[in-house]
C-alpha cells in the first residue's frame, strides 16, 4: 500500500493500530453473533471514509493546507500573471525591474531598471553597499522609506541596492549576487537570510514543502563528495508547466523533502488510512483553516499558531531546528557560505551574512534554545556574521518587532543600526567614502 510505504515508523504504528483495532471489532461483532454486525462496521468505516474525502476535498480548495498526492492544475491565467510579474528562467521567480506595487495591498514598493528596490533620497550617491536575499532582505510590509537599507543609506550618505526576493534561499541569493555584481558592484556585499534558508536550499519544487506553492521551482547546488554541483531550474520554459508529468522524476528525485516530507503527509486514497498514518498532518490542516479566520476571534489566531508552530507543523521552526542539526543540510549550507567568501576574494568586496529571525524562530529561541548558533559560530571562520537575533532579544517586551510576518518599521530601524555598527567597526574605510573619492564608483540608475 502506498500509504504504508510512505508513512513515518511512528505513523506505521498508528496504522497498525488503527488496522487492529478494526478486526478486533470485526471479530468481536462475528462471535458474539450480532446480527449485521459486519454491514454496520462497513458502513460506519464507509461513512468514515466519505466524510474524511469530503474534508479533505474542502480543504483543498486552498493553497497551503494540506499535501496531496497528485501533479496539481495550473490554469493558463495564473501561469500569465506569474510570467508577468515574477517568473525568471535561472532563478524561478524574481522582483521584475520597472514594477511597482503594493505589498498586501496597504505597503508601496517600487522596483527600479535593475531590479533593485528603490532607496528614496539616496539616489545618485555612490552605490557602497549591495545587499541580497529573502524577503527579509526585501523588506516585505514596509514602504521604501522604511527598510533596514535606508537607514543604512542614511547613515554613510550613500545608496544601497537591494536584491531581495521573497522565499529566496542562500542558494538563489548567491546565484543572484553572481548575475547582477558585474553590472552593480559595491566594496560591501550583504547577504540577508533567515534561518529556513536551510530547507530553502534542499528544494527544487517548494510544494513539496510548503503545501500549495506550486509555481516556485528553483535551482540548487549539490554536493558530490567535495564538489559543488548546480542543478539548473527545471521548470524554465511556459511549456514545462503544462508539461510537469514528463519532468517529475528528475524533480522528485533532487528534491530533498519530496520522500522525506511531501509523500508521507499526502492525503491519497484509502483517505481514512492516511489519516491514521499521519495524525498530526490530520489536524494541521482544519488548524491551519481556523488561523486564517482567526482575525474574527481575538486572540485565537495567535493561540492556534502557536498550536501549529509547536506541535503540528511539519515544515516549520521544528524542522528548521532539526536541520541544523542534519549533516547533509548543514554541509550545504556550510559551503555555499564558503562560496560567498570565495566570491568576495574573487571580486575584492568585503562580505557580510546577516541572520534574521522570523517570529516563530524568535518564540522558539526564547522557549528552547538557539538552534543556528553553531552554525553561526563555523561561518565565522571564514567571514563575518550579524545574528540579529540578539539584539532583538535585548529589546523591551512590549516592543511590536513583526507586522504580520516580518519586520515593523521599528526592527527594521533596529536591523540597519545594528548591520551599521558593524561596518563602521570592520570596514570603516569601505563605507566612509566622499562623493569626490567615488567619483566613478556610483553605477545609479
Amino acid at each position: 500500500m502506498i500509504t504504508w510505504r510512505y508513512a513515518s515508523v511512528a505513523g506505521r504504528w498508528r496504522l497498525l493500530t488503527g488496522i487492529v483495532v478494526l478486526a478486533g471489532a470485526a471479530w468481536w461483532l462475528v462471535a458474539t453473533g450480532r446480527p449485521g454486525g459486519l454491514w454496520w462496521l462497513g458502513a460506519l468505516v464507509g461513512t468514515a471514509e466519505l466524510g474524511v474525502w469530503v474534508v479533505i476535498r474542502v480543504l483543498a480548495t486552498q493553497p497551503g493546507l494540506l499535501a496531496i498526492d497528485r501533479t496539481p492544475t495550473i490554469a493558463p491565467a495564473t501561469l500569465d500573471r506569474f510570467f508577468e510579474h515574477g517568473f525568471d528562467v535561472e532563478l524561478g521567480w524574481i522582483r521584475k525591474p520597472n514594477t511597482a506595487k503594493k505589498d498586501l495591498g496597504k505597503y508601496p514598493y517600487r522596483i527600479d531598471g535593475r531590479g533593485s528596490r528603490t532607496n528614496p533620497g539616496h539616489e545618485g550617491l555612490p552605490e557602497i553597499i549591495g545587499t541580497y536575499g529573502d524577503s527579509y532582505t526585501f523588506c516585505r510590509e514596509v514602504e521604501d522609506q522604511e527598510t533596514w537599507q535606508w537607514h543604512l543609506a542614511e547613515r554613510f550618505s550613500c545608496q544601497v541596492l537591494n536584491f531581495g526576493v521573497g522565499n529566496h534561499g542562500f542558494d538563489q541569493g548567491l546565484l543572484r549576487l553572481r548575475r547582477e555584481y558585474v553590472s552593480a558592484p559595491t566594496p560591501v556585499v550583504v547577504m540577508g537570510v533567515v534561518p529556513s534558508t536551510i530547507a530553502r536550499i534542499l528544494s527544487v519544487w517548494k510544494h513539496y514543502n510548503e503545501f500549495g506553492n506550486i509555481m516556485a521551482f528553483k535551482p540548487r547546488f549539490r554536493l558530490d563528495g567535495e564538489r559543488l554541483e548546480l542543478l539548473p531550474n527545471p521548470i524554465d520554459s511556459r511549456e514545462k508547466f503544462f508539461e510537469l508529468s514528463k519532468h517529475l522524476d528528475g524533480i522528485q528525485r533532487d528534491d530533498y523533502f519530496y520522500e522525506r516530507r511531501f509523500r508521507r503527509e499526502a492525503f491519497r486514497f484509502p483517505y481514512l488510512a492516511s489519516c491514521l498514518a499521519n495524525p498530526r498532518g490530520a489536524l494541521l490542516a482544519p488548524a491551519k483553516a481556523v488561523r486564517r479566520l482567526g482575525g474574527a476571534w481575538p486572540g485565537v489566531g495567535r493561540r492556534v499558531s502557536a498550536l501549529i508552530d509547536d506541535r503540528l507543523e511539519g515544515g516549520g521552526v521544528r524542522q528548521t531546528a532539526a536541520l541544523f542539526a542534519d549533516p547533509e543540510a548543514t554541509a550545504l549550507l556550510d559551503r555555499l557560505v564558503a562560496e560567498l567568501a570565495a566570491e568576495a576574494r574573487l571580486h575584492g568586496f568585503w562580505p557580510l551574512v546577516v541572520v534574521m529571525p522570523m517570529r516563530e524562530d524568535l518564540d522558539y529561541i526564547r522557549r528552547h534554545c538557539h538552534f543556528y548558533r553553531t552554525a553561526v559560530d563555523r561561518w565565522r571562520s571564514q567571514l563575518d556574521v550579524l545574528d540579529t537575533a540578539d539584539a532583538l532579544l535585548d529589546l523591551p517586551a512590549d516592543t511590536r518587532i513583526y507586522r504580520e510576518w516580518h519586520f515593523t518599521p521599528e526592527a527594521n530601524r533596529i536591523v540597519g543600526r545594528e548591520v551599521g555598527d558593524l561596518l563602521a567597526a570592520r570596514v570603516p574605510e569601505r563605507v566612509n567614502i566622499t562623493l569626490s573619492s567615488t567619483a566613478g564608483v556610483s553605477h545609479a540608475s
